[in-house]
């Protein structure tokens, strides 16, 4: 194994070469915060106001939310035409999607929130997927503190670190990342805990005379497909220490240098913009690109710090004119319609106030009008538009405002894609078998299991989709995925990918329960009405029976002389006529 010399040159060279990069990704953090300082000439100027513009800030938000509000849709090819390579490309959609989503609740931040800020704002995303298994066996290893991590793993297996590239360094040859360089500031005392015996060197350099003043360190982390060495700049204030070879071309103190031997590199970074330029300043095209090369934000901050600044200068004008030898003119400010007493020989007359500079708002109009050109359209900020406005225009204004953003779409579903890929080697390279559980209404409770016996990491393929996050844009999906099902004979499956399901599977699972419910409800009622039919019938026949009975019981018993018989009616009922007649007398 080379010198840590070797390391810490390669890792000068990488920052060095970033410096101009660097110098841009510190405006665009400037741009995102709204810090602006006014020029050195209006400065010194009493009557100024300054005014900070707050449309970067905007865009930036609106492009996020736009892109992140959705779920990501996995899809893992599958390794095979059959049945059975689909189902285990399935199985492993869902748990690396369970993962995702576990790896997010660990953090403060989302990690589909960060990844696309991070490819809107630097047009770079920087992550580690870090195992936590590995890395406490790791720890264990040099007897550090493995407490937190232990506590860590009720969020699975996974950490997503999403790292701000103005504090990683890249170099990116032809086929992949090669190595890559971190560097953090930490407080001493945390760096002892976290390196254990490893940091050996270090607390013995910080013994030393001269040296106990040293409160944090600048540690230098580089890693390669093959090696990583560590090393620690001592220094008193907790900013970042000028290059990895320390303020006299040498120094650092040596914590670890290893072979790793992982066989690849357990870092994720992607560049969009282009490879056609030379400086790293210009491979890389943020959404702010244009306005921070052009000075578009400084000259708007200009422009509305002296628009504004003229309105509260002027805003105590005198409103008054006073004419004549003395000063005898008394004006009452109390009611509506006051009168003011002018003394002989003078004249009262009123001033117009002063008017807003047209050409400063002119200007300032045009310049807010061309950053939101080169960022995000107002609709996708805002959400208004012109009351009247037809739907196909308001769709084609956030269709066009949508694509707008394609670049950072790409760049964040390429970075998210890695991310998984990167999952799976590390399930590939422990040899454990990974676990992941359902998140839909009827998968809870289900479990799938990734087996890395049955897949090579080479031979896979996941592509991550970040659909936008748009009513106009989701309606317009729906209704061309119906139309295709209905007039081109797509499936449904595809129809519902195209209009944004992050799991279609489950979509059409759940549709297929309740058509299932329905004919269960439908089949239950049609026996119910059947069976109320059967007892309808078997009580009618009941009744018909009784009636028969009766009929064929008064034939057997009619008297055989039917004349006498009915004689004896007629005096049967002349009684009780007679008896009734008797009682309503008595």
């Amino acid at each position: 194994m080379k010198d840590l010399i070797f390391y810490q040159t390669m890792a000068d060279k990488m920052v060095r070469k970033d410096r101009g990069r660097d110098q841009m990704l510190t405006a665009m953090d400037q741009m995102w915060r709204g810090e602006w300082d006014l020029p050195s000439s209006l400065a010194e100027l009493r009557w100024v106001h300054k005014v900070i513009s707050t449309d970067p800030h905007d865009a930036l938000r609106a492009g996020t939310r736009v892109l992140s509000s959705a779920s990501p849709r996995i899809t893992v090819q599958a390794m095979g035409p059959n049945e059975a390579s689909r189902a285990e490309a399935d199985k492993m959609e869902r748990a690396l999607g369970w993962h995702l989503k576990q790896a997010s609740r660990r953090r403060r931040a989302s990690v589909l929130r960060d990844v696309v800020f991070s490819a809107l704002l630097y047009d770079e995303v920087v992550a580690q997927v870090v195992y936590l298994p590995h890395q406490i066996e790791a720890l264990k290893a040099f007897k550090g503190d493995i407490r937190r991590l232990q506590a860590a793993k009720k969020y699975g297996p996974f950490a997503v670190l999403v790292r701000n590239p103005r504090q990683v360094h890249v170099h990116y040859s032809d086929w992949m990342p090669e190595a890559v360089v971190m560097k953090r500031v930490m407080p001493v005392q945390e760096a002892l805990a976290f390196w254990g015996k490893n940091a050996g060197n270090l607390s013995r350099a910080l013994n030393r005379k001269g040296m106990g003043e040293m409160k944090y360190v600048t540690v230098y982390d580089y890693m390669d497909v093959e090696h990583r060495a560590v090393w620690a700049l001592p220094q008193e204030g907790n900013g970042m220490a000028a290059a990895p070879l320390g303020t006299e071309g040498h120094g650092g103190v040596e914590i670890m240098r290893e072979a790793h031997g992982l066989g690849f590199l357990p870092w994720v970074a992607r560049v969009g913009g282009t490879t056609l330029a030379d400086e790293a300043e210009h491979q890389r095209v943020p959404l702010l690109y244009s306005v921070y090369q052009a000075g578009q934000w400084e000259t708007q901050n200009v422009l509305e710090t002296l628009l504004t600044s003229e309105v509260i200068a002027y805003a105590a004008s005198p409103r008054l004119k006073v004419e004549g030898p003395g000063d005898g003119v008394e004006v009452d400010y109390g009611e509506p319609g006051r009168m003011a007493y002018v003394a002989p020989g003078h004249s009262l007359s009123q001033l117009n106030p002063p008017g807003l500079d047209s050409g400063l708002e002119a200007i300032a109009e045009r310049v807010g009008n061309r950053i939101g050109k080169s960022t995000v359209p107002r609709v996708l900020q805002t959400g208004d538009f012109p009351s009247g406005t037809a739907y196909a225009t308001l769709n084609l204004a956030t269709q066009s405002g949508i694509k707008s953003l394609n670049p950072y779409k790409e760049l964040a579903e390429e970075s998210l894609s890695d991310i998984l890929m990167q999952m799976l080697a590390w399930v590939k390279q422990e040899n454990v078998p990974l676990q992941g559980f359902g998140t839909g209404r009827d998968a809870v409770g289900k479990h799938f299991t990734i087996n890395p016996n049955t897949y090579k990491v080479e031979d896979l393929h996941v592509s991550v989709e970040l659909t936008p996050d748009v009513p106009t844009d989701r309606m317009a999906r729906i209704n061309a995925a119906s139309m295709a099902v209905r007039e081109l004979g797509y499936s449904k499956r595809r129809a519902l990918e195209q209009i944004g399901e992050g799991d279609p599977d489950v979509i059409r699972e759940e549709a297929r329960s309740e058509i299932l419910e329905a004919v269960e409800l439908e089949l239950e009622k049609q026996e119910k009405l059947a069976l109320g039919q059967f007892e309808l019938k078997q009580r009618l026949k009941a009744l018909e029976g009784e009636i028969d009975v009766g009929k064929n019981y008064e034939e057997e018993n009619e008297p055989e002389n039917s004349e006498e018989y009915g004689d004896e009616q007629k005096k049967s009922t002349l009684g009780e006529h007679v008896w009734g007649e008797e009682v309503s007398d008595i």
